[in-house]
């Protein structure tokens, strides 16, 4: 239901399948609850049969996810959405997570419309209906000259081929934005497991990602991955997915090193340090 500030809100209950090897719910979990939360929005606008389309299609551009805190498994978790934007081309949804009356995560997502697999402008009907409902505030997304940064790069450190799975297609028969999110988890995990964190435990805390098609496809995918920035107790994985159909998501993660006894972000110490000075891009 949506409340007389065009605020949408729903409750999603996360599975035992969403958890990690740390027993919190995965990052690409996570984000899973941000776009059920954003379609459950979409619902509420649009009608019951709007999560489909045989002609244009709703797609992120890109999406810029927060993890705040840490998300258990046992308890619900509330969602709240708002249309902040709306242009002739795309529009902005920013949705919010709660959970035990924690703020525990936000995502601002970018969203176009595409046909026959290119981005054309949003259909007349679905741009009015969306400036009804906009709130007209936005934070300003920080450039992504990441997606840049990539096409330039010779050599990624790290390099992995990845099968496509039958379950990475989407409702539409169109590799899933869900997927593609997770494309982009393996890329970062194929340098991490090599890591040698003496002790130390890695989390994200917030991911970066670049939608420039949803193209489907059998043909292997390379997954490419390096450091671009190293901080005093955090550091910048950028990474991307490509295909028979080039290159088709670019993310940056932002991965903060913590104690874990403490669950609090630690200095990098020297030799970790270096190892990532080993990924630099």
């Amino acid at each position: 239901m949506t409340d007389n500030k065009n605020t949408f809100h729903c409750s999603l209950t996360p599975r035992f399948t969403d958890l990690d090897t740390w027993r919190h719910v995965n990052n690409s979990r996570i984000y899973q609850l941000h776009q059920e939360a954003r379609l459950q929005a979409h619902l509420d606008l649009f009608g019951p049969d709007a999560w489909f389309s045989d002609t244009v299609r709703l797609r992120p551009l890109r999406c810029v996810t927060d993890f705040r805190q840490v998300t258990w498994y046992g308890s619900e978790v509330k969602a709240q959405i708002q249309v902040q934007t709306c242009s002739n081309d795309s529009y902005r949804v920013r949705s919010d997570l709660f959970q035990n009356d924690q703020h525990v995560g936000t995502q601002q997502a970018l969203m176009g419309a595409y046909e026959n697999g290119k981005q054309v402008d949003l259909p007349a009907a679905t741009r009015e209906r969306l400036e009804a409902m906009t709130s007209g505030e936005a934070l300003l997304l920080p450039a992504a000259d990441y997606v840049e940064r990539v096409g330039s790069v010779a050599t990624f450190p790290v390099v992995q081929q990845l099968t496509p799975r039958y379950a990475d297609l989407d409702a539409d028969s169109q590799r899933g934005e869900a997927a593609l999110a997770r494309y982009m988890e393996q890329a970062r995990f194929g340098a991490i497991r090599h890591l040698d964190l003496g002790g130390l435990g890695i989390l994200i805390a917030s991911m970066d990602v670049s939608y420039l098609h949803f193209h489907a496809g059998w043909k292997p995918v390379d997954l490419r991955a390096g450091i671009n920035r190293i901080g005093n107790s955090s550091f910048v994985f950028t990474g991307c997915a490509s295909g028979e159909h080039g290159l088709q998501a670019v993310a940056n993660s932002v991965m903060v090193v913590i104690d874990q006894a403490s669950s609090r972000p630690a200095p990098i110490p020297d030799m970790l340090r270096e190892q990532l000075q080993g990924l630099i891009i």
